[in-house]
């Protein structure tokens, strides 16, 4: 099996990678719950882990970041599962300072839906943000 993903899922893999940072969806635990697999395990920057019940019970309450993430890698680990890789910034609000890491997840598929099943954040130096960067 080719490590190399196709186009195609690669985009539809950021593209739900980025709903989990939009604030319509992490406020919804229905979108949330969509978009998680049953088996998700969160390692924070932080070192502190969450489940999948966690993550759905905390996220709606919380304040949402400013997300800004870019320079994705993608690749295909088996038939259904795929890492994706990237430099992620945010920060609380528009006053405060930003917190720079690099991300992991892994997207499993579940009958014809790729869910996460695992995620990382991993603080790093500070990095040049791209506006128009995938």
């Amino acid at each position: 099996m080719s490590s190399k993903i196709k186009v195609s899922l690669f985009n539809h893999l950021i593209d739900a990678e980025r709903q989990l940072l939009d604030p319509e969806v992490r406020q919804s635990e229905r979108a949330l719950d969509a978009l998680l697999d049953d088996e998700f395990i969160e390692i924070a920057a932080n070192g502190t882990t969450f489940n999948k019940y966690q993550v759905l019970t905390r996220l709606p309450t919380e304040v949402v970041p400013q997300f800004y993430n870019q320079h994705f890698k993608g690749r295909m680990l088996s038939d259904d599962v795929v890492q994706l890789s990237y430099q992620a910034a945010y920060r609380r609000s528009a006053r405060s300072e930003f917190n720079y890491s690099l991300r992991m997840s892994l997207w499993r598929k579940q009958g014809e839906q790729w869910q996460m099943v695992f995620h990382q954040g991993t603080p790093c130096a500070p990095f040049s943000i791209s506006m128009d960067d995938d």
